[in-house]
């Protein structure tokens, strides 16, 4: 519907009507229509893949490992599907923006994680690694769509935390 008509001209109620539901209950799933496009079922399986990842790697590592595990096969996996919706994403002005605000909601909650997994002596750079981290994930499928899938997400994701890593040692 947003593709046939345009983002600003699918309201709640039309969606609602189209997948036969009340308005009331998309608003109870979705809290703002840019959450619809925005949503990703994949919050939970990253939240297992960086608990497990961080027992074992330092963060930088245990995160990059964690969002190849988690993004990088299912984005291949429904490739047609995840590429229309990123690029809709930077497409639309509304929704880029949306998902800047979801990149600073995801920043504070990946950063209160990475606080149990440091020592007392470095927690206080969690908010940084967090902001370091998902700022690499944005850049790696931010130029995956932009190349329009030519390699696959997992690549650009290496590619982005193998940057931020080598910046993090540069002496």
């Amino acid at each position: 519907m947003f593709r046939a008509h345009g983002f600003g001209s699918v309201t709640v109620e039309s969606i609602a009507r189209e997948v036969g539901m009340a308005p009331s209950t998309v608003y109870r799933l979705f809290v703002t229509k840019e959450d619809i496009v925005l949503w990703d079922e994949h919050d939970v399986e990253i939240d297992r893949a960086l608990e497990e990842q961080l027992r074992r790697h330092p963060p930088l590592e245990a995160m990059r490992r964690a969002f190849v595990e988690a993004l990088g096969g299912r984005y291949d996996d429904d490739l047609e599907f995840q590429l229309a919706r990123v690029s809709y994403i930077y497409a639309t002005p509304s929704l880029h923006a949306a998902a800047l605000q979801a990149d600073l909601r995801h920043r504070i909650e990946l950063a209160d994680g990475l606080r149990h997994f440091l020592g007392k002596r470095n927690r206080h750079t969690a908010a940084i690694l967090a902001g370091a981290a998902l700022l690499a994930v944005d850049v790696a499928i931010e130029q995956w769509q932009a190349d329009a899938a030519k390699r696959t997400l997992s690549v650009y994701l290496n590619e982005a935390f193998d940057s931020l890593i080598d910046l993090a040692t540069i002496t």
